[in-house]
């Protein structure tokens, strides 16, 4: 189970729904921490900044609303890379993409389904478990992705994508925004691509905390053993190009390409659309099984 070891905070000005974040999480095996203000939450924050590993924030709060709270982690060294739920009952497209550029990436519809919230915490556990070491494993890749400038590499399993993800980043203006871009299409490429796990299928494995398990019971099938992905890699003095493609049946990418406010309240579906938000250019062969993405070098 992903969520033994996770700690999350609940922030809620209402007491009823403050208490069924609780009782919902730690049911789920999570360790929980209860704030009931803003400003408690950020206090508590700041003065244990390795003591919260995923943060369910109320929007709308007195004392310090849950954006500002949102802003204020941001700016810390440690706490800007932890996943924030915003929990709010306006969830309009310019109301979400502000959010989301502030740096939130989940968000919660209210009133909310305990089961939705479960699942949407679970898909952050998995987010907080896959970039946790991210800047420990840039800072290793550097000096190999100093010499990456054009080549072929193939992967199977999440692990690998996330190892070439960071190595591909490192050198990027933004490596910690190019790293999540390409993560996000390198596991849409394992999952979707090569193991063939549907959206809805998704979000129910999610939903019960059993995604990587089907993910390595995929991996191991017969039928699959000779499906990879194949990443390649372009480079000029200013921009890198980088094409992944899988050995999958494509998919119907062009209502995921954009946001959708509805979706972005659900656990999964948003990645080709963060993918794009982190500042890379995303294009799809017409199948589905090929995309290509650019972004821009640091400066030398």
């Amino acid at each position: 189970m992903q969520s033994q070891n996770i700690k999350v905070m609940a922030v809620d000005d209402d007491d009823i729904n403050l208490e069924i974040l609780i009782k919902n999480l730690k049911d789920s095996g999570y360790d929980t921490i209860a704030c009931k203000d803003g400003e408690d939450a950020w206090q508590h924050m700041n003065d244990n900044p390795g003591g919260v590993d995923i943060v369910l924030l109320d929007k709308m709060m007195p004392k310090m609303n849950g954006m500002d709270v949102l802003s204020k982690m941001k700016q810390h060294s440690m706490l800007k890379n932890v996943p924030v739920i915003i929990q709010t009952g306006d969830v309009g497209i310019d109301e979400v993409r502000q959010g989301m550029e502030n740096g939130a990436y989940y968000y919660l519809c209210k009133p909310f389904d305990p089961a939705v919230m479960i699942a949407m915490v679970n898909a952050a556990s998995r987010d907080f478990i896959k970039r946790h070491n991210l800047y420990e494993r840039i800072k290793n890749e550097r000096s190999l992705s100093e010499m990456i400038k054009n080549g072929l590499f193939e992967f199977r399993t999440i692990s690998e994508a996330s190892k070439l993800a960071s190595a591909l980043s490192c050198n990027a203006q933004k490596p910690d925004r190019i790293n999540t871009a390409l993560l996000e299409l390198m596991v849409n490429a394992v999952e979707h691509g090569i193991l063939g796990i549907g959206y809805e299928e998704k979000g129910k494995l999610l939903a019960n905390d059993t995604l990587m398990d089907e993910v390595e019971k995929r991996l191991k099938n017969p039928e699959n053993a000779s499906k990879k992905v194949q990443v390649d890699i372009k480079t000029t003095e200013s921009e890198v190009e980088v094409t992944i493609s899988d050995d999958g049946s494509g998919f119907k990418w062009q209502k995921y390409i954009d946001f959708d406010p509805l979706r972005l309240t659900e656990p999964n579906g948003r990645g080709i659309a963060t993918a794009k938000l982190m500042g890379t250019q995303v294009e799809f062969n017409e199948k589905g099984n090929v995309v290509t993405c650019k972004f821009s070098k640091a400066y030398s």
